[in-house]
């Protein structure tokens, strides 16, 4: 729509005597602005969903995740080699100056004393990864995203460390629990068979698919877990995971940190109640879902 002594519409407008008439009646313009006003935002939100072919950002450059559209813990560019060590091979030492001065009988003063040694060395790197417990723990290990935006969840990626147990686990399952807002309970949603059969190398990132879809909405909080199930004389595998200065939530705010584990457990929990989980605000493991 157009107003007198203005610039000329731009070509995507409706132009009164032109279009509809001289003369808009209340009912055709209700229909008009709401009809538009719809298929406008119906518009927005195709593009904004359309991974390709639009302006808009994807949210899910590769720098955060190997899996295309996904919300992860964290984006996985951030795990960042850790110096564990450094080894020194001394090549040479030399001696600088030493030199004594005696004054009288009873005193002494010492001059200048200076040594000087040439080395090199090497720096041991580390892969920034966790043990889980093992020796029959079985503990369920979470991180916590917050979904992106309205989605379908379909998923789940996660990152091995560079330790890989040889004596192998007795089960291996990935879990989606989606939290309570209110409470901060826990309640499954997704998961999926034994995978221990499936993963084998270090140092990868891994995605299965999980046994149904998720409806997620926008601001959702989901936490993402790992259980490896061990006997006694088994040790869990390595999971890739950030460290991070420990910080404290607000009260009541929940979770609590990205990171907690729960109680033992042999097959995926059906629920997990907020007062049974363990937090730890230093670290998180790698975890995804797309």
């Amino acid at each position: 729509m157009t107003t007198p002594h203005l610039p000329s519409a731009p070509p995507d407008a409706f132009v009164v005597g032109t279009d509809y008439g001289s003369n808009l009646d209340e009912d055709t313009v209700k229909a008009v602005t709401t009809g538009g006003a719809k298929v406008s935002f119906t518009n927005v939100q195709n593009s904004i969903n359309n991974p390709v072919g639009n302006v808009l950002p994807t949210g899910a450059p590769l720098w955060q995740t190997f899996t295309r559209e996904a919300d992860a813990t964290f984006p996985r560019i951030m795990l960042a080699r850790k110096a564990s060590g450094v080894t020194v091979n001394a090549s040479a030492i030399s001696a600088g100056s030493h030199t004594h001065s005696v004054s009288g009988s009873s005193t002494s003063s010492a001059g200048s004393h200076s040594h000087t040694v040439s080395a090199s060395g090497t720096i041991q790197y580390a892969v920034p990864d966790y043990q889980p417990a093992g020796h029959g723990a079985n503990l369920t290990e979470i991180g916590f995203i917050e979904c992106s935006k309205d989605r379908t969840y379909n998923n789940f990626s996660f990152i091995t460390g560079d330790s890989w147990t040889l004596l192998g686990i007795g089960a291996f399952y990935l879990a989606v629990y989606k939290m309570d807002p209110s409470t901060g309970n826990l309640s499954l949603v997704a998961k999926t068979n034994d995978i221990k059969g499936s993963v084998g190398s270090t140092d990868t990132e891994y995605t299965f698919g999980l046994n149904n879809s998720i409806a997620a909405k926008k601001a959702d909080i989901f936490g993402l877990a790992t259980l490896q199930v061990t006997s006694p004389g088994q040790t869990c595998n390595s999971i890739c995971q950030l460290t991070f200065w420990p910080l404290s939530a607000p009260s009541g705010f929940k979770p609590a940190a990205l990171y907690a584990y729960a109680g033992g457990s042999s097959t995926p929990l059906s629920s997990i109640g907020y007062s049974s989980l363990t937090f730890n605000s230093g670290f998180v493991p790698y975890y995804a879902l797309s």
